[in-house]
């Protein structure tokens, strides 16, 4: 049966509208996070470019003046910055463990409401915990080969060893930058057996490959899925980009009019607004993209496929086979017609 991916985007989009509660408890504050460190990375990305060879060639890295100079006000000022940085732990650590417990609870709350379950939001707690563990181990796998790491290593070998030494090994990133998109397609659903069917990693990932090689007639819909991711990250960057201009040309022209506390209140008002839009719009198309996937997921395996011997096998490894005779009964069969 062909799968019918515009229905399943209209229908995902119709669900995320109907539970918006999703988004405020499960997406928000990952995005939230996201949007956070994605500002941090681009800030340091950009000054260890100007601070590099490359450019202005500064008698310390940008990063040896950060530590520096953190570590100083540190010991200056420890009473007041402990506040700042307990916070500071607090937000790391919820970076690192906060979005795989999120995208079990939205995984496990989608599916069971897909299939008729009375669920409440706050269930999704209890389920987050429950996948949590196999979802981190396998975060941590895919994060080796995404996008962002790739180019991560192009830019630490562009301000170290020079453009030369990039182009030299240009070859080598985009192979492997190729490697990491095909990848990331093959495990698609990996995350959907760790969660709605309780499978390991290891095994997940298999049956992920399985999945994906077995329904290559849905790749206009891997496609269209993964524009639908991207817009998710379209839309991070341009606020990643927008809220540190709008903030910094706010608290510019205030302060050049001689009203520093003023330019402080007001710009980060609107910093801290438009980072409000910033993690509720991409969590609202984080859930969306979790709902179509998870759609996708149950559709997909909910099918029975004809295997070589004519019986129907299901993605529970159930075989329903056909009544069958054997060779030697028909041979004894046949022996006993002819007497």
């Amino acid at each position: 049966m062909p799968l019918k991916s515009r229905e399943i985007i209209r229908e995902a989009w119709e669900f995320t509208q109907r539970n918006k509660k999703m988004i405020i408890w499960y997406a928000f504050v990952p995005s939230l996070l996201t949007t956070l460190t994605g500002m941090l990375y681009l800030v340091y990305q950009y000054f260890a470019f100007r601070s590099s060879p490359l450019f202005e060639n500064w008698e310390q890295s940008f990063t040896t003046l950060v530590v520096t100079n953190v570590l100083s006000v540190i010991r200056d000022n420890f009473s007041t910055t402990l506040p700042l940085i307990i916070a500071a732990v607090i937000i790391g650590i919820l970076y690192i463990f906060i979005p795989s417990f999120c995208e079990g609870a939205i995984i496990q709350l989608v599916a069971r409401r897909r299939n008729g379950q009375d669920v409440r939001t706050r269930d999704g707690i209890r389920h987050g915990f429950l996948s949590f563990l196999p979802l981190f181990e396998y975060s941590w796998i895919i994060r080796t080969f995404s996008l962002v790491s790739f180019l991560t290593w192009a830019a630490f070998v562009a301000r170290n060893l020079g453009w030369a030494a990039l182009n030299t090994f240009a070859p080598i990133f985009i192979i492997c930058m190729i490697v990491g998109v095909i990848l990331t397609i093959i495990f698609t659903y990996t995350e959907f057996f760790i969660v709605i069917d309780d499978r390991k990693v290891i095994e997940s990932i298999a049956k992920s490959s399985v999945l994906v090689v077995t329904h290559l007639e849905e790749t206009i819909l891997l496609s269209i899925l993964m524009i639908i991711i991207s817009l998710r990250i379209i839309i991070q960057i341009v606020f990643v980009l927008l809220i540190p201009i709008v903030v910094t040309a706010v608290i510019y022209g205030i302060a050049s009019a001689a009203l520093p506390t003023l330019a402080l209140v007001v710009g980060g008002l609107i910093g801290l607004i438009l980072l409000y839009i910033a993690s509720y719009l991409s969590g609202t198309i984080h859930v969306f993209a979790s709902t179509v996937w998870t759609f996708t997921f149950l559709e997909l395996t909910g099918q029975e496929y004809i295997n070589a011997r004519g019986g129907k096998v299901n993605w529970q490894g159930e075989s329903h086979e056909p009544a069958k005779v054997s060779i030697e009964s028909e041979v004894e069969t046949s022996a006993t017609e002819d007497q």
